[in-house]
């Protein structure tokens, strides 16, 4: 709206599911970063949709109590997180509500168990993905980008969700870019050449990937400098990669890998056991936590000596090896072919027989799994952010397992599922939150459901 965006003074009565205050001003309806409930804020208009307003923050007129100074210098403009200018218990008691509100949609109410949280809730992430963008005076840099701008880029120096040592690669990769003169993609234009880099770590293993992504070309310049100072810069540093994308959109793409240095993928630890983690390689993005969610499915699922279990949307195993330690038998079953020979592999090597991996689509392969168990007492879920979907749901409860245990991403689509599955005569037994995602709004949650007869 330029200069002639209108000033409003605002009360936030709420925040959304993405942590973004909510207030009204006779029948518009505001939505506000940055704020929190109870604030008095004055807020520039920058979006309207009719009714729906999206503004910006120009002063804190009255804090809340519980509002904190942001310690990231790029905090508010950068997407990566909306959260810090909220204390941490805070953040835990909007997550409470978030899965509160959710299971009250599906019908279930009872009592939750309170959000399980970090002592040190910063620098935990162990992959990061940064884009180029181009800086005023049109060297490029790197970073994230800029909250509802998908086309600009906000610098990356100091972000305080990822270790500092995992970050030393950033400015090592910005000199080399800008002494090559490298231009940035563009993805209006399609134009230019340095797209993103990929940053991993194994938090156990100490080991670091430095994965540089790039258009199509058949070499990339100065490689041996670039080998050079990154070896030298990046402590761990255990595998160096070049990444071609030859996709014209801006979501990453991987058509190509070479290696430029060290290994193809970089190993992690969890529950014991050793992954190996390639650059495209699903892992939760952080270890300390992704050990508690680990403990807590499997406390939850009560596996038993004579069990049948199946285990969905399984990944590369994560729950179904340590199932197959306490059950009888396992079998997982995921879409992605690679995650399931990685789950093969780990199976083999930890010498457990009892544990088979299907892949292909979880709703066409449940019926057959159910099958080849002969039945089943245990199913152990953890689907992507969209859900598991009715169907798979309904499949599930036609399966009748005594037990069903549901890790969740995202709170919403976790009530829309349960929904399909409660009327095949199953409760809600145990909820429990964990925090996997401090200073976004993102929470994870580990329910279990009993079947009604079974318990009785």
């Amino acid at each position: 709206m330029g200069a002639e965006a209108q000033m409003v003074e605002l009360v936030i009565e709420a925040l959304d599911r993405d942590g973004a205050g909510l207030a009204s001003l006779g029948r518009d309806r505001y939505r506000v970063h940055g704020t929190l409930p109870g604030e008095r804020v004055r807020v520039r208009e920058v979006r309207r949709r009719r009714r729906r307003v999206e503004g910006q923050v120009v002063e804190v007129l009255q804090p809340a109590p519980q509002r904190v100074e942001a310690p990231c210098p790029h905090y508010g403009p950068c997407g990566g997180c909306s959260l810090q200018h909220l204390a941490y218990d805070g953040q835990l008691a909007f997550k409470a509500r978030q899965v509160q509100e959710a299971l009250a949609r599906a019908g279930v109410e009872g009592p939750i168990a309170p959000v399980l949280g970090m002592e040190e809730p910063w620098g935990y992430r162990n992959k990061l993905e940064l884009t180029f963008g181009r800086a005023s005076d049109g060297t490029p840099f790197l970073g994230f980008h800029r909250r509802g701008r998908w086309q600009e880029v906000v610098p990356a120096r100091g972000c305080l969700l990822a270790p500092g040592g995992l970050l030393a690669a950033v400015p090592i990769v910005e000199r080399w870019a800008a002494a090559q003169g490298l231009e940035p993609y563009d993805p209006r234009t399609h134009a230019g050449f340095l797209r993103a880099l990929i940053l991993r770590e194994g938090r156990a293993t100490g080991q670091r990937m430095v994965a540089l992504v790039t258009s199509p070309a058949p070499e990339l310049p100065d490689q041996e400098g670039l080998v050079a100072a990154l070896r030298q810069g990046v402590a761990g540093l255990a595998s160096l990669l070049w990444v071609v994308d030859d996709s014209p959109s801006d979501a990453l793409t991987v058509s190509q890998v070479h290696r430029l240095w060290g290994k193809e993928a970089i190993e992690e630890e969890l529950g014991g056991r050793r992954y190996r983690i390639g650059v495209e390689s699903f892992f939760q993005t952080n270890t300390q936590q992704a050990e508690r969610l680990l403990a807590t499915a499997l406390a939850l699922a009560e596996p038993g000596p004579a069990d049948r279990v199946l285990d969905l949307f399984c990944g590369v195993g994560t729950f179904s090896l340590p199932l197959a330690e306490r059950a009888a038998q396992v079998i997982g079953i995921e879409w992605v072919e690679e995650a399931v020979e990685h789950a093969r592999r780990l199976a083999r090597e930890a010498g457990l027989t009892n544990a088979r991996f299907l892949a292909g689509p979880v709703r066409l392969l449940l019926p057959e799994a159910v099958a080849q168990l002969g039945g089943v007492e245990l199913i152990l879920l953890d689907p992507p952010r969209s859900g598991a979907g009715g169907k798979v749901m309904r499949k599930i409860g036609r399966a009748r397992p005594q037990r069903v245990v549901y890790v969740s991403c995202n709170p919403q689509t976790l009530g829309d599922d349960l929904t399909h599955l409660l009327p095949f005569g199953y409760r809600v037994s145990q909820v429990q939150p964990l925090d996997l995602f401090p200073h976004t709004p993102h929470v994870e949650t580990v329910v279990r459901l009993d079947r009604i007869e079974a318990a009785g």
